[in-house]
């Protein structure tokens, strides 16, 4: 599976550009997109639904499949785009879902510049003490990247491997939460050793010790850690366009 088109610039997505499509570009570095344009395969429109697999836009032939638990869902959601609406994900108030990509060499960053990025919308009444957007990886691996949304606060995690074989990990944390804002572009991107949280393209927190190679063989998630019950995370908001790409 060769992971060969773009990087999304979704440009200054403030809350008002959020509310109007920012009409994607491409480049030639973007590993996975998904857009959640579709309805789910074997699904029909609204949902909800347990299963079936959204296609991967960066990578046609590769997809992201629901899984759930404990009574979890997935279903239809829509954010405005300035000429109607486009297609966006909700996930569940109760048990737990996610979308899960299947591992592939080409979301591992390893040591190289990365972009991960997703449109998010949360209520007060949505709010957890844990929310995971997309991660490749969990907490206690050796190796993790991942956007979340703990307590409506946007964040992001890495961790990896120094030259000297020791681990290292990064956290960033915006100093506000999102919370009842409406939809909000949340991006982690690393230059170089400097890895940098944005905010509607705002940057709100940077670190210059992010030079750590980053590489596993673990599924990315969407939604949540995995769809277990207890200590999962699960986001319980709205998300569209999730992002990884590399450069």
């Amino acid at each position: 599976m060769g992971r060969t088109m773009s990087a999304l610039a979704l440009g200054a997505v403030t809350l008002a550009a959020a509310l109007v499509d920012t009409a994607p570009a491409y480049a030639a570095t973007e590993q996975l997109r998904l857009d959640f344009d579709a309805t789910p395969t074997g699904q029909v429109e609204p949902g909800p639904w347990t299963a079936g697999c959204f296609a991967d836009v960066a990578t046609p032939g590769d997809s992201g499949c629901i899984a759930v638990n404990g009574g979890g869902s997935i279903s239809r959601a829509t954010r405005p785009n300035g000429t109607g609406s486009s297609p966006a994900l909700a996930f569940p108030a109760t048990g737990s879902a996610i979308v899960q990509v299947p591992h592939a060499a080409a979301l591992n960053p390893g040591s190289g510049d990365f972009t991960v990025s997703a449109l998010a919308k949360v209520t007060s009444a949505q709010v957890t003490t844990g929310a995971n957007l997309v991660q490749k990886g969990v907490f206690n691996d050796p190796t993790q990247w991942k956007l979340q949304l703990d307590a409506g606060v946007p964040g992001c995690r890495i961790k990896g491997t120094l030259a000297d074989g020791t681990t290292a990990e990064v956290r960033l944390t915006s100093p506000t939460s999102i919370a009842d804002q409406g939809w909000t572009f949340v991006q982690c991107k690393r230059r170089g050793n400097v890895l940098t949280l944005l905010v509607d393209n705002q940057p709100v927190d940077t670190n210059d010790k992010a030079g750590m190679n980053i590489s596993s063989t673990a599924n990315v998630n969407i939604g949540a850690k995995g769809t277990g019950l207890t200590n999962n995370d699960q986001f319980r908001g709205q998300l569209d366009n999730v992002l990884f790409s590399l450069g």
